[in-house]
């Protein structure tokens, strides 16, 4: 019992690799099923927003920067969100207005 969920965890790392990263000038090895390109990617997006608010308060502490990185980012998340929701919203109008047309012109 115990060698098959050994076996069912090897199988799930072998999918998986490590991806070294540098935020903030330290570097970071992660472990992903990702593509390695895109860690990276995302690890230099992270990099950036901490960079940008380093910029404007160059003497806030690291956990501060990456605190307000975490909020800026889950800001932009969530409002792309919204924005694809709204957009679904007035496809989703569209095309029950167009299928209200229809019923009406066929009475």
């Amino acid at each position: 019992m115990g060698k098959s969920r050994g076996k069912a965890r090897d199988d799930l790392m072998a999918d998986e690799h490590h991806v070294t990263v540098t935020i903030m000038g330290r570097n970071y090895t992660l472990r992903s099923e990702d593509d390695a390109q895109y860690v990276r990617m995302i690890a230099a997006y992270v990099d950036d927003k901490l960079q940008e608010i380093a910029q404007v308060s160059p003497r806030m502490s690291t956990t501060r920067l990456a605190i307000l990185a975490a909020i800026n980012i889950a800001d932009e998340l969530h409002k792309a969100d919204q924005t694809t929701l709204s957009d679904g919203e007035g496809e989703m109008e569209g095309a029950v207005e167009r299928i209200l047309k229809k019923i009406e012109s066929s009475k």
